[in-house]
């Protein structure tokens, strides 16, 4: 078998780098005026909310609280987004126990769709406001939660909540008599 030759010769272009140059700077100048496609703007924003969503179950609260305060501000039109966002940012700082601002976040996404507002995120606020011991508000929100789309362990739950809420708010108004 004969073996592939090797040409001794190495090539040796001549090129004008000056004139390279020019030429990739013109290229991104030209790329940079291009419109960008607004699909690939809300991709890029929906990244950042399954980003934020992603780091919540890698317990990294603080990164996905930031990833959702990011992709915010691009949907400010698609209210269906912006309740899911909010609810992001409301259980990254539910794990990062800033309560009031955990309400707060919940609380702004329920006023965008009153009718809308799932019964997980009506738990999830009745527990914030358990643990800023505000059992009048939890108890409310638990019970508000059940008939909005939680299954029978989750409604299970949410009574056992309200049934703990209502010893504690008992012991609370005990213990301020």
């Amino acid at each position: 078998r004969p073996e592939p030759t090797v040409d001794e010769r190495a090539p040796n272009p001549v090129v004008d780098l000056a004139a390279a140059a020019l030429e990739a700077s013109a290229k991104m100048e030209s790329v940079a005026n291009f419109e960008t496609n607004s699909n690939s703007i809300a991709n890029q924003d929906i990244e950042w909310y399954n980003k934020g969503v992603g780091l919540i179950e890698d317990k990294k609260y603080r990164e996905a609280l930031s990833c959702f305060d990011r992709a915010l501000p691009s949907f400010a039109g698609d209210d269906e987004m912006v309740i899911r966002i909010l609810n992001g940012r409301g259980n990254a700082l539910y794990y990062l126990e800033d309560y009031p601002k955990c309400v707060e976040s919940y609380h702004k996404a329920m006023v965008i769709n009153p009718k809308g507002v799932q019964g997980k995120t009506l738990y999830n606020m009745g527990t914030a406001y358990a643990e800023m011991q505000r059992f009048g508000d939890a108890i409310k929100c638990f019970e508000q939660a059940i008939p909005r789309g939680l299954d029978k362990d989750q409604q299970k739950l949410a009574k056992e909540q309200i049934r703990r809420c209502n010893i504690l708010l008992k012991e609370q108004q005990r213990k301020m008599s």
